[in-house]
């Protein structure tokens, strides 16, 4: 998932990861994932029951999500996805057959009244919500249940990007293309330190690294990203020590020092390395 594959890929190399155990193992799944700034998510089921969407509006809907097997059961095996809509203050419900089905209520029976009892619910606090179907839930199967409200967002990100091309003046490019963008965003403060993390961040991919590398930039809130990836799997290393005489390896401490926070994420087989700056204004 953090390497940025869509669900059904990511569905099904747990399958195949499960399958490759050789074990009598499996395991159903249902795999949500939501684009807050679209109000628009993908939902994977492998033999798992399908989310619950409690609307603003009161109406609840068990969503007609085409499913695959469990993981497990089949090597080659289909996930489809499936589009869910979501506008602000819709609450989406996750949970397992232990929650909705018992000796004396079948399934179908026990979505239905798990969706009339979202309906009822206050959104506006998910804890009680939980407590309330929880306390009323048979304890013959294990039960989970996971409550997501999508309150949408107040801002949309800023986002810029830049490839990175392998010439003499790769890192002057770069930094000239960062004062650009944060100058159009009107973003005045910190903006030194920004440009001296975009030459480290480059200049380590562009010495440690093979192949493209690309620099991203992102605004939101009040929290200014910088991310530069490269195809290289392997995560910088901070180091504990280094001598006076040293012409090099003080990247990540600069990087450290003068930005909020700092981080590694796979990314396609490589990896993405990032800063972030908080700002005032």
């Amino acid at each position: 998932s953090v390497e940025g594959h869509p669900p059904d890929v990511v569905v099904s190399h747990a399958n195949r990861l499960l399958m490759d155990m050789e074990t009598d193992l499996f395991a159903t799944c249902c795999y949500v994932d939501i684009d807050m700034e679209e109000g628009f998510a993908w939902c994977v089921r492998a033999g798992h029951l399908p989310p619950v969407l409690r609307h603003p509006d009161g109406r609840t809907e068990i969503a007609e999500a085409e499913g695959g097997p469990p993981l497990g059961v089949i090597r080659q095996s289909d996930f489809p996805m499936s589009p869910l809509r979501l506008q602000p203050g819709t609450m989406v419900a996750l949970t397992t057959d232990g929650l909705v089905e018992s000796p004396d209520i079948d399934i179908d029976e026990g979505m239905d009244r798990f969706a009339r009892q979202l309906a009822a619910a206050d959104p506006a606090h998910l804890e009680p919500v939980a407590d309330a179907l929880l306390g009323k839930a048979p304890r013959s199967d294990d039960v989970a249940l996971l409550l997501v409200r999508y309150d949408g967002m107040a801002a949309r990100p800023l986002r810029e990007s830049w490839t990175v091309w392998r010439v003499p003046q790769a890192v002057g490019h770069a930094r000239r293309f960062t004062r650009r963008t944060l100058r159009s965003w009107g973003v005045s403060e910190n903006v030194d330190a920004a440009l001296l993390v975009v030459s480290e961040l480059v200049t380590n991919a562009l010495v440690h690294t093979d192949g493209q590398v690309r620099l991203d930039l992102t605004l939101v809130n009040g929290r200014l990203r910088l991310a530069v990836a490269d195809a290289s799997p392997r995560t910088p290393v901070k180091p504990t020590s280094i001598g006076w005489e040293a012409t090099g390896g003080r990247g990540i401490l600069l990087v450290e020092a003068v930005s909020a926070a700092w981080g590694t994420l796979p990314v396609s087989g490589g990896k993405q390395v990032w800063a972030e700056f908080v700002l005032r204004h």
